[in-house]
């Protein structure tokens, strides 16, 4: 029963191929990478539109495509890892890329490659240098880079550090080279709440600005960056404006700040990310969501639609977690873009055929992105089964499965793959009859957040049934999640 021409998507985003975090988490945070255990992870979106499709360059690896803008393919563009937030951007009919704390700047004719080495970053003396979280924008023959710096304090400022996005126009015939001296465009502000640092914003002393991005529409440049430290659930963007120019006048949005914020549930934090021209005139908003179990820079990445209001700011209408429509469906996603189709299994309690010490099929429908259920290893058939409802049937329309790659040691050559499964579906209310409504058992795509739309079968229950997984890689399910809705007597 599964919808071959999927209309709608479901956050965090159904991505393939997620690499490895650790060694390069491991390496930028100064730890040893063989005292946590291996995982995966994607984060800071840069995403562009080009030729009808969207192309993603998240952190770890570039890059993923989409031409119906809800399954990423990914793509060996020809470069070599860009570390953090890849800065990618077309200016005078060519394709540049670079990558946080990278000199090298990358050029192509195409938005995927091949890409070349062009120059390297170099500072107004012709220093080579680099910076961090850094973008791109071509504004007519004009091109800037903006990334985050450290600004002095104001007199009598009570803090530790004063964190700012710097920005520089570029020279358009050498776009690696810096033509005059930075200037600073905005700030930590200790007033605003959301960006000072930690989970519940408690230091006010700190903020961390970061993930820049800068999108200029009409004659108004906006500014989206993030604050404040992308491991915790506070982690938010806000944006900045300015009518006077790419380079100053720059004030905080006051209908609108945060932009994107959410601390609670599967998709928590909604910072450094980017803003991107969709089909059909519209505009959208990719934002990084923390999962952070075996590392503090464990993420995902999530996108919702964005509009503009009567002022002239920018406004996100939700940072979701239940399916939406694709870009292109609706004509003003901003209006409204949910489908309506709720959770069916979150607190739902299934049962298990076994489960591991410490990892009941609870953790499978808690809402959490830090317990999973986890099958003994001695269950030859792992088996997880909610009951929906025991005299009220549901329209089962799609289901979402967050895999944990349980055992995955990259170090020891135990990849992640695809794992195999069947989803079932009960329609009687004694759940004595098993329907197929998935079925992955020849499944082939490496997907660790498995996101499919079906046509709307009416069930009691919902069952899972593993039956293969990568060689010395164990299913853990972070989350199994049906979504429907109920079904009336008649229906």
């Amino acid at each position: 029963m599964e919808k071959q021409n999927q209309r709608t998507y479901c956050n965090p985003l159904s991505v393939a191929d997620v690499p490895s975090g650790r060694w390069l988490d491991a390496k930028l945070t100064g730890a040893d990478p063989m005292r946590f255990s291996d995982y995966r992870s994607i984060s800071d979106p840069s995403v562009v539109y080009a030729d009808g499709k969207w192309i993603l360059y998240p952190s770890y690896a570039v890059a993923y495509v989409t031409e119906d803008f809800v399954h990423w393919r990914h793509v060996d563009i020809g470069i070599p890892h860009l570390r953090y937030s890849p800065a990618v951007v077309q200016f005078r009919g060519k394709w540049y890329l670079s990558g946080h704390g990278v000199s090298e700047v990358y050029r192509a004719d195409d938005p995927l490659g091949p890409f070349t080495e062009c120059g390297k970053l170099t500072d107004p003396r012709g220093n080579v240098t680099a910076v961090a979280d850094n973008c791109f924008l071509a504004d007519g023959d004009r091109l800037y880079m903006y990334w985050i710096g450290d600004a002095a304090p104001e007199e009598g400022m009570d803090v530790e550090s004063v964190t700012c996005t710097m920005g520089v126009e570029m020279d358009p015939d050498a776009p690696w080279k810096m033509l005059h001296e930075p200037v600073v465009l905005n700030r930590y502000d200790p007033g605003k709440v959301w960006q000072r640092i930690g989970e519940d914003n408690q230091n006010r002393r700190m903020g961390w600005i970061e993930g820049q991005w800068m999108k200029k529409i009409g004659d108004r440049y906006y500014l989206l960056y993030s604050g404040s430290g992308t491991q915790y659930s506070t982690y938010a963007n806000g944006i900045a404006v300015s009518d006077e120019g790419p380079l100053s006048g720059f004030r905080p949005q006051k209908n609108h700040d945060p932009f994107t914020a959410k601390r609670y549930g599967l998709v928590r934090g909604a910072g450094h990310g980017c803003l991107v021209d969709g089909p059909g005139g519209t505009l959208w908003t990719f934002y990084t969501c923390c999962f952070g179990y075996n590392h503090m820079y464990e993420r995902r990445i999530g996108m919702d639609p964005v509009g503009i209001d009567g002022d002239g700011e920018l406004y996100c209408p939700a940072v979701t977690e239940t399916p939406q429509f694709a870009p292109g469906v609706l004509s003003a996603p901003e209006r409204g873009n949910g489908t309506g189709w709720l959770p069916l299994t979150f607190m739902q309690r299934p049962t298990a055929t076994s489960h591991a010490p410490g990892r009941d099929p609870l953790y499978a429908s808690d809402e959490s992105v830090i317990t999973w259920w986890q099958p003994a290893a001695d269950d030859p058939a792992p088996t997880l089964t909610f009951r929906l409802g025991r005299d009220t049937r549901y329209f089962v329309r799609a289901v979402r499965l967050i895999w944990r790659d349980i055992g995955m040691e990259t170090a020891e050559g135990i990849d992640p793959g695809p794992f195999r499964y069947v989803v079932e579906t009960a329609p009687d209310a004694g759940m004595q009859t098993w329907e197929t409504l998935i079925d992955a058992s020849e499944n082939t795509r490496d997907l660790p957040i498995d996101y499919r739309e079906t046509e709307p079968v009416r069930a009691y229950g919902l069952r899972l049934r593993i039956l293969g997984a990568p060689e010395g890689i164990t299913p853990g399910v972070v989350s199994l999640t049906a979504f429907g809705d109920a079904a009336g007597e008649t229906e």
